[in-house]
């Protein structure tokens, strides 16, 4: 009886020790998958600082570039120096994130013709009208002006730039840089931990069993994929405005170019220049105000006749008074 007693005491002792140590076992398994959370998530952010700060150190080189990146102005005469830097637009592109934008404003006696090359250039060299306003009429005697905005690949701007010196007048003209290459290059750098960082997450979602868990992966989840398609999008803004040069153009239509003087233009010559210049603006002066008189007569004419006939009234009934005084101051006396 003893015997059989001992064995069942030994049997009962068995069993609760397996019990204890299988709800040990799951709670040791339990605290693992959330330390393995905050373990995932504090490793994520140690490979983010340190991406942060390769993408500091990486493109010092390129910080020189940036500082050297600048802004050419001139109105005048076309410039060549324009014309070549154009050319090496795209050279510099392979190595460096520029922007190049060109404005230019022009003279030229026949607007239709000229705004239709311009535009089927544009469309040759791969480029695109983004904008385009036209003001002005052959019918009411008035100059036209249109005004482009025009995206050029920038290994063709040159192209367009040889049109409008040689089928137009230049009187302005400016091209400015912007080295975009630290920016991008940080945004690359925060779009791979990102990405690396959505991976981490996505598969500690695949292993995860409580809920609670579960809804603050998806909600870390959400907001990366917020931030990469942000990023993302900045970095197609940007490769678009690289490969694609802004052209701003002016075009003004005109019976008689401007004079532009260069370097090579003496004083005697500018003068002359500019005396004929507004010799030429009075006689359009006196032209387009004869042209308004003339067309305003059917309104004068009417309003001249009526306003002579109101002065004639009036000097009639002032002429009448008088007699009248006069009649009065006799017969008193």
């Amino acid at each position: 009886m003893k015997r059989k007693l001992s064995v069942i005491l030994l049997t009962t002792a068995l069993s609760a020790a397996l019990m204890l140590g299988g709800c040990g076992a799951k709670s040791s398994r339990d605290s693992g998958a959330d330390s393995s959370v905050n373990q995932a998530t504090d490793d994520v952010n140690q490979k983010m600082s340190a991406s942060e700060g390769a993408a500091d150190t990486a493109p010092a080189e390129s910080s020189k570039s940036e500082d050297m990146a600048a802004s050419d102005d001139s109105g005048g005469s076309a410039d060549s120096s324009l014309l070549n830097g154009a050319a090496d637009n795209a050279t510099n592109s392979q190595t460096q994130k520029l922007i190049f934008t060109y404005n230019y404003s022009v003279e030229t006696k026949e607007f239709d013709s000229f705004v239709e090359k311009v535009n089927k250039k544009t469309t040759e060299i791969g480029g695109y009208v983004e904008s385009s306003e036209t003001d002005g009429s052959v019918s009411d005697g008035s100059d036209r002006y249109a005004s482009l905005v025009l995206r050029i690949p920038a290994d063709k701007m040159d192209q367009m730039l040889s049109l409008l010196n040689k089928d137009s007048n230049i009187t302005y003209q400016s091209r400015s840089s912007e080295n975009v290459t630290l920016r991008y290059v940080d945004m690359e750098s925060h779009l791979k931990v990102l990405r690396t960082e959505q991976t981490a997450l996505l598969q500690l979602l695949e292993k995860a069993d409580k809920l609670k868990d579960i809804i603050e992966l998806q909600s870390r989840l959400t907001e990366i994929r917020y931030e990469i398609e942000s990023y993302e999008s900045q970095l197609r803004t940007f490769d678009n405005l690289v490969d694609y040069s802004t052209l701003y153009l002016n075009i003004t239509e005109v019976e008689r170019t401007t004079t532009v003087a260069s370097a090579k233009t003496s004083f005697w010559e500018e003068a002359g220049n500019r005396f004929s210049d507004n010799i030429y603006a009075l006689g359009q002066w006196l032209r387009s105000s004869a042209i308004d008189i003339i067309g305003a007569l059917p309104v004068l004419v009417p309003l001249a006749v009526v306003l002579v006939c109101v002065i004639l009234f009036l000097n009639k009934r002032r002429k009448k008074q008088r007699e009248n005084t006069v009649d009065s101051s006799e017969t008193e006396s």
